[in-house]
């Protein structure tokens, strides 16, 4: 046999089998960047907001973010959810609001978005965070399009003191959109749907939408729209 030919077919089918590789290897890193980018739809990635909500388009047809947004979170925490949302959204400014320096702050909210990076790319949205009171947020007057309060209507001391600071933010036209269900701890007031409404027409606001159903083993899951009268 011609050793020059057998080298030849040796070296062909390494090649063939080279190629199979990298073909593989290729897809599999393409898959697992897809999944990455497709991670789950949980709490882990996007914050306890994603509690509410059943998935993606169910979260982002509910808060109708347009570019050019000016959006705070009131009772962010550590600011998981606004760096959440910017997975999903594009030019947009982002607030994260809290009384807690502990929870918020430029280290934890740094975390954050480090933390989510792994998941997905953070897109062009910028962030900043306030710390405010128990009776003023010390966040811009006529400032914000949307206001969210994710599990923090409850957690207000000052409810009528906050709602009255909470119009100062809104620009014309801005909502508040307020996702609540019941707290079990013993130390918190629970409010239903239609306390709640009845609290915000009280204070000069109109229901745009209510909607929500039970989910992740949460009970009494509201989500409510309101704009100023």
């Amino acid at each position: 046999m011609d050793s020059k030919k057998t080298n030849e077919g040796i070296i062909s089918t390494m090649k063939t089998n080279l190629f199979f590789a990298a073909t593989f290897l290729s897809a599999l890193f393409t898959h697992s960047l897809y999944s990455q980018s497709k991670a789950a739809f949980s709490y882990k990635v996007y914050g306890n907001i994603a509690n509410y909500f059943e998935n993606e388009q169910d979260l982002l047809g509910f808060f109708e973010f347009k570019k050019g947004d000016v959006v705070v979170e009131i009772g962010a925490a550590t600011g998981e959810n606004v760096v959440g949302l910017s997975l999903l959204t594009d030019s947009i400014t982002f607030y994260a609001e809290d009384i807690d320096l502990i929870a918020l702050n430029k280290k934890n909210f740094d975390k954050e978005i480090k933390k989510r990076k792994k998941y997905k790319k953070i897109n062009t949205n910028t962030f900043e965070f306030v710390i405010g009171t128990e009776k003023f947020t010390n966040l811009p007057d006529q400032f914000f399009d949307k206001i969210i309060l994710s599990a923090t209507f409850h957690e207000f001391t000052y409810m009528d003191e906050m709602i009255e600071d909470m119009r100062k933010k809104l620009q014309p036209g801005g909502r508040i959109y307020i996702l609540e269900s019941i707290c079990l701890s013993p130390d918190h007031k629970n409010y239903t749907a239609e306390q709640t409404i009845d609290i915000m027409k009280k204070h000069g606001f109109k229901l745009v939408k209510k909607d929500g159903k039970d989910l992740n083993e949460s009970t009494g899951l509201y989500r409510v729209v309101f704009e100023l009268e």
